[in-house]
């Protein structure tokens, strides 16, 4: 009884076993036919051409290329190629940094500056780019290759305009609430000519650490013509590239001497001449009417000399104001009163410039 079980159960595994590897004979085989065909449907669609035709292997012998399955140099009707030479694309070169050495204090190179006469704000410009080292070549914006900068002449600094009176400082060094000190210009400049530039090239520069440490180290501002600082040798800066302040530079242009005389007083002139041309027209037409009408009032008068011309219009004169103004009573000057009272208005005479003979 317990064999047929044994049997049975030991049969089962065994089919489905069989079915299983026909199945994976059948697909192996039509996996393989699939591959020749498209192996062959593949050159077929490519070359047009069969495997019989194809004796070396993988590459077919025809008779003419076929169209848009090679390169286009191979047609020959485009012309000569050009040889291949892309240009590179350039990225720039590496970048440079000053090594320590160059950016060394010993290695700076110090410049005068001469502040006589010149415009303030142009001068505080030109001592914050000495101070950066932004003229110099080997400038690097990360890296501190600036020069020493001496300021002379301090108090001879000019401002334009009326800035020398109306431009003011504040300094509240306590830096409390009311205590902020106001001073002008001019004042400033009797006082402490140096704290002037001081101020100018400060807002001149960045605010930044690197910058208040380049401030207080080299920059270095004296009164008058002489410094302390001879033993370096310093270069004389190109002052001729700071701009002046000057009678000419600082007078409106209308008031400029100069301006008018090359500009406005040409213009001037022929305006003048063109205004007395027609203002002697204009009499000379008058005068040829005034001829006209005393030829035809009095007949010929040329038997007489001027100074009987003169008595005949005068006393035609009189006549003709006579005839008009008879029984017309004469005009009266109208008496004028101060508002409210009855005391007459007169012209008030300056007897103190009368008597003093310097207005004689």
């Amino acid at each position: 009884s317990r064999m047929p079980w044994a049997a049975g159960a030991m049969a089962t595994p065994h089919a489905g076993g069989s079915r299983k590897g026909v199945r994976a004979a059948v697909i192996a085989a039509v996996g393989v036919i699939g591959a020749i065909l498209a192996v062959s449907l593949r050159h077929q669609t490519f070359v047009g051409l069969g495997v019989d035709s194809r004796p070396a292997g993988q590459y077919a012998i025809t008779e003419e290329l076929p169209r848009g399955l090679v390169c286009r140099n191979s047609y020959g009707s485009l012309g000569v190629r050009n040889e291949w030479a892309p240009v590179q694309h350039w990225r720039g070169e590496g970048s440079y940094a000053p090594n320590v050495k160059l950016q060394a204090d010993e290695n700076r190179q110090w410049y005068h500056f001469d502040a006589e006469a010149k415009h303030l704000t142009t001068l505080a410009h030109h001592v914050s780019s000495t101070l950066r080292g932004k003229e110099n070549p080997l400038f690097h914006p990360q890296f501190d290759v600036g020069s020493y900068a001496i300021v002379t002449n301090c108090e001879k600094v000019r401002v334009e305009g009326k800035k020398y009176h109306y431009k003011l400082y504040f300094r509240n060094l306590s830096n409390r609430p009311g205590g902020t000190r106001v001073e002008r210009f001019k004042d400033l400049q009797k006082r402490f000519p140096e704290r002037i530039i001081m101020t100018a090239v400060w807002k001149a520069m960045p605010k930044t650490p690197s910058s208040k440490r380049i401030f207080k180290e080299r920059l270095k501002l004296f009164v008058g013509p002489n410094h302390l600082y001879y033993n370096e040798d310093p270069l004389e800066y190109p002052m001729h590239k700071i701009r002046s302040v000057t009678m000419e530079t600082n007078t409106p242009r209308k008031e400029n001497p100069v301006y008018y005389a090359k500009k406005i007083a040409p213009i001037v002139e022929a305006r003048q001449a063109q205004i007395r041309e027609r203002d002697e027209k204009y009499r000379l037409r008058r005068f040829k009417a005034y001829l006209q009408t005393q030829m035809e009032t009095e007949g010929d008068t040329s038997g007489l000399s001027l100074e009987e011309l003169a008595q005949r219009a005068e006393v035609g004169r009189m006549q003709k104001i006579a005839e008009e103004t008879v029984g017309m009573e004469p005009n009266k000057q109208e008496k004028r009163f101060y508002i409210g009272t009855s005391i007459q208005r007169k012209k008030i005479r300056d007897r103190s410039r009368e008597s003093n003979p310097k207005n004689w």
